[in-house]
């Protein structure tokens, strides 16, 4: 098994390496520079390039790239000079975390329970309504549906404001930042998902249905009022609100571009395990079909719904990134598309370079759980 995991990582590296080289070839292939943009005399652009290293010959360019980036640095933004590449990144983080990672985790839990529900309840209007909303929704194009909901439930409704992080209004006056606040959100999720998911462990040992999604729900009223009495506590908890309320259209857009897939994949693969003999031996021995279904069939399942998960998250961010400009939420999606614009190499390669590492754990963390998780493979693995 170690043999096989240093194997994985050294491809990996393999594959970074590759990763860089194509997509620094890439994008120097534009046909303009940086200082295209600066309105100066020839001789002081000749100073810029210079002082930029855009003068140096491209091979001496990508290897001191390469270099850099093997050492954890990402360089310094043009169009932020000279601050570094990681400062605007780590700064942006917590934006685009409340909304990734948020939308990410929603979908996902969001996705396996409707895949579990129409793959249990086959046939009817339930599951084509909800296939079809899978479907349209999975395959929508990602600004298209942002406009959509924000002209339906911002200018026609006036339920939800539109755009932008913030009412200004509610932020006269405080002595800590936006960041500082969104920071602590992402904290307090991190916590809720790890109380909820122990609470979710507890109460599946309740077999009666409605006692049991009773407990959850009582418990899940509990966590968010602690989590409200805690934001209460240290006065900050009217912006907490004000981000959650800027939060809710842009996230129902990820989440409806992201749980389609995860739905669709969960109900193949539970009507493939349904009809097996171990269905059949459990239903004989009289065990409630929530048991079944969640315990049984659910658990075998689940290993594809991972691997798409795991697969799929640096796509969910990537799909944030365009719902952040429609939405003006001024986080990583943002940056991007100023780096593209103003041909910000180092910009773009730091972020993309982000998208490419984090594709790549999923693919090594995905190889390993099919090994860990399935005994079949684990024997095999260790030849490969």
């Amino acid at each position: 098994m170690l043999r096989f995991i240093i194997r994985r990582i050294v491809r990996g590296l393999i594959a970074i390496i590759a990763f860089q080289t194509f997509l620094f070839f890439l994008i120097q292939a534009l046909p303009y520079d940086f200082t295209t943009f600066l309105v100066l005399e020839p001789a002081s652009r000749r100073l810029a390039q210079s002082q930029l290293g855009l003068d140096l010959p491209l091979w001496e360019q990508y290897f001191r790239w390469l270099n850099d980036f093997f050492h954890f640095d990402l360089g310094k933004s043009f169009i932020a000079w000279p601050t570094p590449v990681s400062a605007l990144l780590l700064a942006r983080a917590p934006r685009t975390l409340i909304l990734f990672l948020t939308a990410a985790i929603l979908s996902y839990f969001w996705g396996i329970w409707l895949g579990k529900q129409i793959a249990w309840r086959r046939g009817g209007w339930f599951e084509f309504g909800i296939t079809l909303t899978g479907v349209a929704s999975y395959t929508s194009f990602a600004p298209f549906l942002g406009f959509l909901l924000m002209n339906i439930f911002a200018y026609q409704l006036r339920w939800l404001p539109y755009q932008r992080m913030i009412d200004h209004n509610y932020w006269y006056y405080i002595p800590v930042s936006l960041d500082w606040v969104l920071g602590r959100m992402v904290i307090t999720l991190l916590i809720l998902i790890g109380c909820g998911y122990s609470l979710r462990r507890i109460t599946d040992k309740i077999y009666i249905t409605s006692l049991r999604v009773f407990a959850r729900l009582v418990s899940w009223v509990i966590l968010l009022g602690a989590a409200a009495l805690a934001w209460q506590q240290i006065g900050y908890l009217r912006q907490a609100l004000d981000v959650l309320e800027h939060l809710i259209l842009p996230l129902g857009a990820v989440i409806m571009l992201s749980f389609g897939e995860t739905m669709l994949l969960m109900r193949t693969t539970m009507l493939e395990n349904i009809e097996d003999e171990y269905v059949l031996t459990a239903r004989a021995k009289g065990l409630p079909d929530h048991i079944i279904r969640d315990r049984h069939v659910a658990r075998n399942a689940f290993l594809p719904v991972l691997t798409r998960l795991l697969l799929n998250l640096p796509l969910v961010l990537t799909g944030s990134f365009a719902i952040e400009l429609v939405f003006q939420w001024q986080a990583m999606g943002e940056l991007i598309f100023l780096g593209i614009d103003y041909h910000d190499i180092p910009l773009l390669m730091g972020i993309l370079s982000l998208v490419g590492v984090l594709t790549l754990i999923g693919h090594v963390v995905m190889d390993i759980l099919h090994v860990y998780l399935d005994p079949r493979l684990r024997y095999a693995g260790s030849h490969i």
